[in-house]
This record gives C-alpha cells, sequence and structure tokens, in this order.
C-alpha cells in the first residue's frame, strides 16, 4: 500500500527531515504509480514542501483521468495556496473546468 508512504512523506517533511521525506513521496510513487490519489497526496507534499514543479506535473497528470469530486478538491484544498500563483497554476485550472 502506498498510503503509508505518502503519509509518511508528510509526517517526515513535518520534523524537517526533507530527504527522507522526498524519499518516502517517491516511494509512494513507485509502489502505486497509478492511482489518483496517491498522485493526489504526493502532490500536496509537494506543493507544502516547496517542489512546486513536481506538484504541478503530478496535478497535471492526474486531472487527465480525475472525477468531478477530485477535481474540486484541487480547486479548495489549502495545500495547494503556495503553487496557486505559479504560472503552471493556470493550465491546472483548466483542466479542473
Amino acid at each position: 500500500m502506498a498510503r503509508p508512504a505518502y503519509l509518511g512523506a508528510i509526517a517526515l517533511a513535518e520534523l524537517s527531515e526533507m530527504d527522507r521525506a522526498r524519499e518516502w513521496a517517491s516511494r509512494a510513487l513507485a509502489i502505486d504509480p497509478h492511482d489518483v490519489l496517491v498522485r493526489y497526496n504526493v502532490a500536496c507534499f509537494h506543493a507544502r514542501v516547496g517542489d512546486t514543479e513536481q506538484a504541478i506535473d503530478l496535478l497535471e497528470q492526474l486531472l487527465l483521468h480525475a472525477n468531478h469530486e477530485t477535481k474540486a478538491w484541487v480547486k479548495h484544498d489549502s495545500d495547494f495556496d503556495p503553487i496557486r500563483s505559479h504560472s503552471g497554476w493556470q493550465k491546472v485550472l483548466t483542466l479542473i473546468e
């Protein structure tokens, strides 16, 4: 299961263990690379820790196959507040609409 890996990444980031946190996020994607929720939560992780390009890339990939509920979450999730001013966010918004 990938869930413990992405939750671990978020916890490690809170402990300022950034190298390990990024390893755990990568591990989550390696475990289940096509799962929308895994991609979503790893995108949240990257947005929160300042890895803007990675967050945008994951969002673009997952939104191609996301349902309306997931799209609504992306639009309103405060985890993405740090990346909303990035130029790539506009493409994310077009994929949501």
